[in-house]
């Protein structure tokens, strides 16, 4: 049987750890030597090929266990608390010392985006229906309730109010949000091309839009730099967009085909290239973009003073990738959907992009667990309705309409008019029997 991919993967901020999630489950790997320190699963009994497994840090807890996949991850800013939430709608706050479940909430609908505040009290989060919550962490479980006293009775009703509270919301579904580091923005993008940048926590109040995008957005993150003024976006068009987003201004458009060496799409093409994920290193200002089901990873070099992202190098991986993340080091740990015959599922590349087989090891040895069947992991179809620009579309379904009324009947038609058109088509049968009316009738 084979094993189930490591869906997520995410770094610790201040510890030497990174977090895979598979299925419902979680594991947390030591990234200076590549051994599982803890996970929400008992190790499967396979071939060990010698390794010597270290006890893990705690004992699954069939209790906490997730009873879905899990969708999304966070790490609180002092990296004290882990937030969780899967597709059955609940949501977990993780403790990272002892990796035990601090607490359960159930979240109205399927989040897509988690994020803490700066001082780690709040939970936010970004959900299909396009909504945005600011919850407080220690909400309901987390920690045992505390019984007001009189005197500070009206601060825990303000708290109570505030327990999850709608801050925005976007009329298509959500697909990924971001704070600045000093919280006073927070950034939403949408299924309909939109990122948002209102101010959080009064979301309600909208600096800008940032427009430009022509298909869904998948993601947005703030890019590093002293002055953390541009935003880097990633969409199903093809491309990724630098913005100085408090303008709402577009400074660059990258375009990964032309990165790939492949031609443009051609313009009545159902689907493009969509970006699954970004990873920022930091101490390098290198952004690792995963382009769905594209077995390449680009690596892109940030340049704040010249405002703008440039290819750095390509990496060719051994299947198509689902995750990628850098850890404190610079590393950069990638999870794929391996090809056939091929049985690694996290392949790890140091500061120079050369692949460190003895840190990804334990987890392609020890790690995940067998399944009947690998289930369909990448998750942009149920945001894609149109991939190029429908003014484009409409133009060139004019002058296809054109060439035919001017006496070329095998000019082409669209895809969709080819199908409206036979849904249209009457039967020789029923015209015969209309004109045998029509003459009775006369």
């Amino acid at each position: 049987m084979p094993l189930l991919p490591f869906s997520h993967i995410i770094h610790h901020p201040t510890k030497d750890i990174i977090v895979l999630s598979f299925g419902e489950h979680l594991q947390v790997v030591d990234t200076k030597n590549g051994v599982i320190l803890a996970s929400t699963i008992e190790l499967e009994e396979r071939e060990s090929n010698g390794l010597q497994v270290q006890p893990l840090t705690n004992t699954p807890d069939s209790a906490q266990e997730n009873k879905a996949r899990v969708q999304v991850l966070a790490f609180s800013p002092d990296g004290a608390f882990l937030a969780t939430a899967a597709d059955d709608k609940v949501m977990k706050i993780w403790d990272t010392e002892s990796w035990k479940c601090l607490g359960t909430r159930a979240l109205i609908r399927r989040s897509n985006a988690l994020e803490f505040s700066k001082d780690g009290s709040h939970v936010i989060t970004a959900d299909k229906f396009g909504d945005v919550y600011n919850m407080i962490r220690d909400i309901p479980d987390v920690v045992a309730p505390v019984k007001p006293t009189a005197e500070d009775t009206e601060d825990v009703e303000d708290d109570e109010d505030e327990g999850e509270q709608p801050i925005l919301g976007h009329v298509s579904m959500a697909t990924d949000l971001a704070l600045t580091k000093d919280n006073k923005y927070i950034i939403t993008s949408d299924r309909d091309e939109h990122i948002r940048v209102s101010q959080y926590p009064k979301g309600h109040n909208i600096e800008t839009y940032c427009l430009g995008h022509t298909s869904f957005v998948t993601n947005v993150k703030v890019l590093p730099g002293a002055s953390q003024k541009y935003l880097l976006s990633g969409a199903g068009d093809a491309t990724i967009r630098v913005w100085e987003f408090l303008k709402g201004t577009e400074v660059q458009t990258f375009n990964i085909r032309d990165a790939l060496g492949m031609p443009p799409a051609e313009v009545d093409a159902e689907e493009d290239l969509a970006v699954f994920s970004f990873a920022i290193s930091e101490n390098k200002n290198h952004i690792a973009a995963v382009i769905e089901k594209e077995s390449r990873v680009l690596i892109l070099q940030w340049n704040e003073d010249a405002a703008k992202v440039e290819l750095f190098k390509i990496i060719e991986l051994e299947g198509k990738p689902l995750a990628a993340e850098y850890d404190r080091s610079g590393n950069l740990w990638t999870s794929i959907m391996p090809e056939e015959g091929k049985t690694n599922l996290v392949y790890v590349y140091d500061n120079e992009y050369l692949v460190q087989e003895d840190l990804a090891k334990y987890v392609n040895t020890l790690g995940s667990k067998t399944v009947e069947a690998i289930p369909d992991l990448f998750n942009t179809e149920e945001l894609r309705k149109h991939t190029t620009d429908w003014r484009e579309l409409k133009k060139a379904r004019e002058e296809k309409e054109a060439a035919r009324l001017a006496g070329d009947p095998d000019a082409p038609l669209s895809k969709k008019r080819r199908k409206n058109k036979n849904s249209r088509k009457i039967p020789e049968s029923e015209l015969s029997k209309a004109a045998s009316s029509l003459s009775e009738q006369v």
